[in-house]
């Protein structure tokens, strides 16, 4: 697996972007990858994108479902190329592009970044 955006991970003053890091009451589910806005965002390794996915309901800020046999997930922060919905996409293929999480959440400590899950 590489990363989708390759950098690293978000720390900030708004949290940690690790899998399992502290969300108040809860955990942190995925992984938070540092990014640009308008980047470009790749896949981290072989799958099918299965849909457009949002992370809320307002419908601006976009991702993908994702799945890879039994395995699937989801991707967020990243407007996806329509062309690729439903089809296969290899490890560095790029697939979207990045959009601005701190300027749409009016969070100016957080970085933006992609989150990455894997559903459990």
């Amino acid at each position: 697996m590489i990363s989708p955006t390759g950098k690293g991970i978000r720390v900030d003053k708004e949290g940690d972007g690790q899998l399992g890091a502290s969300r108040g009451k809860r955990r942190h589910r995925g992984v938070d990858y540092l990014c640009d806005n308008g980047q470009d965002i790749v896949a981290p390794f072989d799958f099918r994108i299965v849909r457009v996915a949002y992370p809320k309901v307002d419908l601006v800020m976009k991702g993908i479902m994702w799945e890879f046999g039994s395995s699937n997930g989801r991707m967020y922060y990243f407007v996806p190329h329509k062309d690729l919905i439903g089809k296969k996409v290899q490890e560095g293929q790029i697939i979207g592009v990045a959009q601005s999480v701190s300027e749409y959440y009016k969070l100016p400590n957080m970085e933006d970044h992609v989150h990455f899950q894997v559903n459990y």
